[in-house]
């Protein structure tokens, strides 16, 4: 164990350490005086705010020469204050005010209002406990004074820190008004942090004075307060807010507090937390080892909570009895009452349940509206873009013209430049004529003899090139010979790492499909359990309606979830995650739906012609659904007569469309039925999958009901 500890120090020293050397750095990055002091006092506040004071005073010592380098008073009252506090903390009272001495001439008129009020609010706290009340009364004056002129509500922590001096001070008037005063600023803002410290503390007050009734009015307040954040307090159903401890209390006299505010509840009604107080009495005979006493408060309770139909408090209560009667040695009276929790908390657990789907549904429903709103967002801002990019459009256009005619304007000068240039040259060249004809006849007789010198130097070139190129093209053979064979090396080198490196990612690639196929699966399997939790539900709560078209209503929904949850089971059930092996589903669809409706082969015999397919679950979610329906209502309306009754599933592809028809010989349609203006929600959804999966329906009568499906939108697996 001390070497654990040990090393646990260790880490936490070396993390510290490492911390500091990344922050040493960006400070060391910094230039001037003032950015490295406000830098340090950003990481003091920051780990102060986390309660890591050690780490805090670290750079509040590192900081504060920086701070007293720049002059800045604001800066330097920062620093000083911010020692006082983890001064304060660290419960050395009299350093911590000494701190504030040293701030105190960098306090002006022109000093920040969060740094005035903790500079105030610091030194009240301090001179109160060091008992000097007068200056703390006068502190907390001025922070009162300052709050007021700019943050009112921040008065309520000088009210509370006032009320808590006065209580000390055992003057109950002026603490009661105190604690009001601070209990009416937070209930008006309805801060949760906030109002919820100090009701805990003006609930401390009176319970210190004795003082019941109003005591049990901030009980009543504080248990609707923890109810609305939505928490499991089951375990502790008083919330820690009858606990209290001043000193050696006898027993007698907390239980007498707590009778008397469950019987100022009781007067006023609240049966719940009146539960609530005797129960914690209950409580406190228990930890002193009084399991008899113990129970008669704790029956109390649970009587109470059984006349306001509290669930959760009987299930509580109850498993409490049982621990007491356990304690009591009464084994016989304990399980009986054992078979009384095990039902309060199957009840506890359905309420829990049902809670949870309403505020998923909630969320659900939320999240909704908030992506529509981001879409109806998004297509506006498209809209303001397409309309900004036509404007930079036409601009450009703008640009465009008066660019080309710029052109215009320098192909025109140039133009002319040009030809006040070529009538110069023109000139140039008719005066030059007349030299060049006088030294024609001299170049004429050089350039006969020059002749004759170019014939021989040519031919010796001729040579010397034949000589050179057979020497290069020997030099470029050899150089290709042997870049071949380095690029045949680099060849093979490249290709081998290559055969590597895929050899490798292919065992990745088979180990990372065969995590994502088992993934799939336990995705399915989880999805097709909560789907069957769902119609479980839905038909425990059929068999609760008394309403028959209720309860035929949600008796339906079940199996068009059971239908839903059937796919999800082919799927992990199967090699093939990714396909519904339709045969399989279709028979195991049409068994659930004859038990579910209690049909047999002697009253209705089934023909399903099914062709071997493996469709994409997209497809076979609106079939399944339409298959659901569509036997339904032959199990519920075909067959009223005591004959056999014939009912047909026939499935196949033709050509590039899926041919679905289902039959029976019952009493069919009713006659003159409209199919389109059909107001039947089973019909209204048969159309809408229809639609999704692209298909025709025809709807007839012939010697019984028929519905056939040319589906043309399906995807095979």
């Amino acid at each position: 164990m001390k070497l654990f500890i040990a090393i646990l120090c260790f880490v936490c020293t070396a993390t510290v350490s490492l911390n500091a050397q990344s922050v040493e750095s960006i400070v060391a990055a910094l230039q001037t005086d003032k950015q490295k002091a406000d830098t340090l006092f950003y990481f003091s506040a920051s780990y102060m705010m986390k309660g890591k004071v050690d780490s805090a005073e670290y750079y509040i010592n590192k900081g504060l020469p920086f701070a007293l380098k720049t002059a800045d008073d604001e800066s330097i009252a920062k620093y000083y204050c911010q020692r006082s506090n983890y001064l304060f903390i660290k419960v050395n009272y009299g350093k911590s005010l000494e701190s504030l001495k040293m701030a105190t001439p960098y306090i002006s008129e022109r000093t920040s209002f969060n740094t005035k009020n903790k500079y105030f609010l610091l030194s009240a706290k301090c001179y109160r406990e060091k008992a000097m009340l007068d200056s703390a009364l006068h502190y907390y004056q001025l922070c009162e004074n300052l709050n007021i002129n700019n943050n009112p509500y921040k008065n309520f922590m000088v009210y509370l820190e006032k009320g808590l001096m006065f209580d000390e001070a055992d003057s109950y008037a002026k603490a009661e008004e105190n604690f009001i005063r601070s209990y009416t600023l937070t209930k008006a803002r309805g801060i949760r942090m906030d109002h919820g410290m100090v009701l805990n503390q003006f609930a401390d007050f009176y319970y210190k004075w004795k003082v019941p009734d109003k005591f049990a009015s901030l009980l009543q307040e504080q248990q609707d307060f923890v109810a609305a954040g939505k928490k499991d307090f089951s375990k502790d159903p008083a919330h820690n807010f009858l606990i209290k401890d001043f000193g050696d209390v006898p027993l007698s006299q907390k239980i007498t507090f707590l009778q008397s505010v469950a019987d100022a509840l009781i007067k006023g009604n609240d049966l719940k937390n009146a539960s609530v107080a005797l129960s914690e009495a209950s409580g406190l005979y228990e930890n002193n080892n009084q399991p008899t006493e113990a129970l008669k408060y704790m029956r109390q309770g649970l009587s109470l909570a059984e006349k306001a139909n509290n669930l959760t408090n009987q299930y509580i209560y109850s498993r409490a009895i049982y621990r007491l009667l356990k304690k009591a040695g009464k084994n016989e009276e304990a399980i009986v009452v054992a078979d009384k929790v095990m039902v309060l908390k199957d009840s506890v657990i359905k309420i829990q349940q049902r809670d949870m789907a309403f505020d998923l549904d909630t969320k659900y429903q939320t999240e909704k509206k908030q992506k529509e709103i981001e879409l109806l967002n998004s297509q506006k801002e498209l809209d303001k873009n397409s309309i900004a990019l036509l404007n930079v459009k036409n601009a450009l256009g703008e640009k465009e013209i008066v660019l080309l005619n710029a052109d215009k304007k320098l192909a025109a000068m140039k133009f002319f430049r040009e030809s006040e240039i070529r009538s110069a040259l023109e000139r140039e060249n008719s005066l030059m004529d007349s030299i060049v004809g006088s030294e024609k006849a001299f170049s004429l007789s050089v350039n006969r003899e020059k002749e004759k010198e170019a014939a021989l130097n040519a031919a010796l070139g001729r040579e010397n090139t034949l000589k050179g190129n057979e020497l290069s093209k020997e030099k470029k053979l050899r150089w290709s010979l042997l870049a071949g064979a380095g690029i045949l090396l680099l060849s093979g080198i490249c290709i081998f790492v290559l055969y590597r490196k895929q050899k490798v990612k292919n065992v990745i690639i088979e180990k990372q499909s065969a995590d994502l196929e088992v993934l799939m699966k336990e995705i399915h399997h989880r999805v097709k359990n909560n789907l069957q939790v769902v119609s479980s539900l839905l038909d425990l709560q059929s068999h609760t309606i008394t309403d028959i078209q209720a309860s035929a209503a949600i008796k339906e929904g079940k199996n068009r979830v059971q239908s839903m949850a059937l796919i999800h089971q082919n799927l992990y059930s199967e090699g093939n995650i990714k396909g519904i092996m339709v045969k399989q589903y279709i028979n195991n669809l049409v068994q659930s739906l004859s038990d579910s409706y209690n049909i047999t082969n002697d009253k209705v015999k089934i023909n399903i012609n099914i062709d071997d397919l493996n469709l994409d679950v997209d497809t076979m979610i609106p079939m399944g659904l339409v298959l659901n329906e569509l036997v339904s209502n032959s199990f519920k309306y075909a067959f009223k007569e005591n004959h056999p009754g014939i009912l047909n599933i026939l499935l196949e592809e033709k050509g590039e469309k899926l041919h679905l028809k289902i039959s029976d010989n019952g009493s069919g349609f009713p006659a003159g039925m409209d199919v389109k203006s059909a107001k039947s929600f089973g019909l209204k959804m048969i159309k809408a999958f229809a639609q999704k999966l692209k298909a025709s329906l025809d709807i007839y009568n012939n010697n019984g009901a028929v519905v056939e499906m040319q589906i043309s939108k399906f995807k095979t697996a």
